[in-house]
């Protein structure tokens, strides 16, 4: 027993007293707050993230818009029927509304849309349907003119009266941007109008209906350049959704234009409305075809291909359109060109070839400079 008391007595005795950790003064102390490990907040299980969409390649764009040009082509023979007995107005209105229908699942800021968090490199819902409301009303003015003028001018010459806005573009990129053009560029403009003339006397005196059509000329042009600012600026909206606010626009231009016509009747007003029915229940798969596939898929192609081509080069790529829609006034409508007409088509055919020489998309020149606006902003 006395063994067992004197053990650990004899054990400090031999090891020496146990090791005591040194007093460290208050003021030598760290003031940092000890890490305490938190759980992450839950997020919002409706929220999702947004996988964000690359742009295009260079070659998909290409596909993109020679496909929106296709389907473009097509239209000028479809409305040229529909237009001759129905108010453009109101089938603008039907066509855009269906349109806007077909787009309704990508409308931005809807409730079933997936929701962003706020550093996500979009901008807001605003933003996009204030650049929709802008697109919305150019898109209104040249399809508007376009029905307008297709009452007293044919398909085909439409057609090519509408192409001038490739000429238009770099015209009116120099006035209100300051973009400079090459010589070719010019030499193509002057080509294409000298064609252009050459096309609209062929067979027939100029009409009305070539005005209309130089006139919604004049408003594709801004349509494409108000475009590019807005599907490749720095933080640009997704197309689906660009596209869903300018068709959603649009249409509501349109439906104020056609109530605007039939109040314009005043007594007379339930005539033209059951004329348009009548009209509208006739044509409707001419304008099914029109609202889904060269109104709202045609338009989602070209904001999609816009955001990797930009406007001057998209333009010249849009310059198929005539022919395509020859092709189609011809196997639709039975129209064609007498020889002054086909030498015009030449002549404008030839402005493309001058204006694409030196600068072809698949040497860069079609693809969207990153740096262009600013280069623009310095020199100014």
């Amino acid at each position: 027993m006395l063994l067992l008391l004197a053990a650990p007595a004899v054990a400090r005795a031999v090891v020496g007293p146990p090791a005591v950790a040194p007093r460290v003064p208050l003021s030598r102390r760290s003031s940092r707050p000890a890490l305490v490990l938190e759980e992450p907040p839950l997020q919002d299980a409706a929220w999702a993230p947004p996988s964000p969409s690359p742009r295009p390649e260079l070659w998909q764009a290409l596909v993109a818009l020679n496909g929106c040009t296709l389907l473009w082509g097509s239209q000028h023979a479809v409305i040229k029927d529909i237009v001759s007995d129905m108010s453009p107005a109101a089938f603008n209105a039907a066509r855009f509304g269906l349109a806007a229908v077909c787009a309704l699942p990508w409308a931005p800021g809807a409730p079933w849309r997936p929701r962003r968090p706020p550093a996500a490199d979009a901008p807001p819902a605003s933003a996009t349907w204030a650049a929709g409301a802008e697109l919305g009303l150019w898109s209104c003015l040249g399809f508007a003119l376009q029905s307008v003028g297709l009452e007293t001018t044919s398909a085909g010459r439409s057609a090519f009266l509408l192409y001038l806005n490739v000429k238009l573009v770099p015209l009116l990129a120099l006035l209100l941007y300051g973009r400079t053009s090459p010589p070719r560029t010019w030499v193509s403009a002057l080509l294409a109008v000298c064609g252009t003339g050459l096309l609209a006397s062929d067979g027939s005196p100029p009409n009305v209906g070539d005005a209309w059509s130089l006139a919604a000329a004049v408003a594709s042009a801004c349509f494409i350049l108000r475009l590019e600012a807005a599907a490749a600026g720095a933080a640009p909206p997704e197309p689906a959704e660009l596209n869903a606010a300018t068709l959603t626009c649009a249409a509501g231009y349109f439906a104020l234009l056609a109530a605007a016509e039939v109040g314009g009747a005043g007594g007379a007003a339930p005539v033209p409305l059951m004329e348009a029915a009548r009209a509208l229940g006739e044509s409707s798969p001419q304008i099914c075809y029109l609202a889904v596939v060269t109104t709202f898929v045609a338009q989602w192609l070209q904001a999609y291909g816009q955001a990797r081509v930009g406007a001057q080069d998209a333009a010249l790529l849009y310059a198929l359109d005539p022919c395509y829609a020859a092709g189609f006034s011809y196997l639709l409508l039975g129209e064609t060109l007498g020889p002054q007409g086909f030498a015009g088509a030449a002549v404008v055919l030839a402005a493309v070839a001058i204006s694409r020489g030196g600068g072809g998309a698949g040497e860069g020149g079609g693809e969207r400079r990153e740096d262009e606006g600013a280069r623009t902003s310095r020199a100014e």
